[in-house]
């Protein structure tokens, strides 16, 4: 079964990722989500991805009480993803790498070990997966949007 990706209207022009027809993919719509950046045609409720697209964006995201009502929201989606396009030194040694500029440095409230502490504790309250996936996150996308096919048409065929 081939699938639609669901791209949110509001992902920046010349951010995150579209994809073309392919033998597992009719292509991308873009269309408003309520939550998350991606989603499958039909599984609206199903899997969503939210995309973090580097370091400075998630050091911002992990403070903001308005991520936090996002995480609550996607507790109500049966597969919810974060894909970080960055890796676990870019958390560690936050603002190094971040684009923050270095004067600025002295007025951040917090380090890389604040957003690995945050990380952790979302894992352990809310149902999101969060994976670190350096610059192979529409890769990995691509890999959840298939195996969640067939995770579905699997479940399908038990019911039957």
């Amino acid at each position: 079964m081939k699938y639609v990706v669901i791209r949110d209207t509001r992902e920046k022009e010349g951010h995150g990722w579209s994809w073309r027809k392919s033998k597992y993919c009719d292509g991308t719509v873009s269309r408003k989500l309520d939550t998350g950046d991606y989603t499958l045609e039909g599984m609206e409720n199903y899997l969503t991805i939210d995309r973090k697209g580097s370091i400075a964006e998630w050091a911002k995201n992990v403070t903001e009480a308005r991520f936090e009502r996002e995480l609550e929201r996607l507790d109500a989606i049966q597969h919810p993803w974060i894909l970080l396009e960055f890796n676990m030194n870019d958390v560690l040694n936050y603002p190094v790498g971040s684009g923050i500029p270095k004067y600025k440095w002295k007025y951040l409230k917090f380090r890389g070990p604040f957003i690995l502490k945050k990380m952790t504790e979302m894992t352990m309250r809310h149902r999101a997966r969060i994976v670190l996936c350096g610059g192979s996150g529409k890769e990995v996308a691509s890999n959840i949007f298939k195996r969640t096919i067939e995770h579905a048409n699997a479940n399908s065929a038990k019911s039957k």
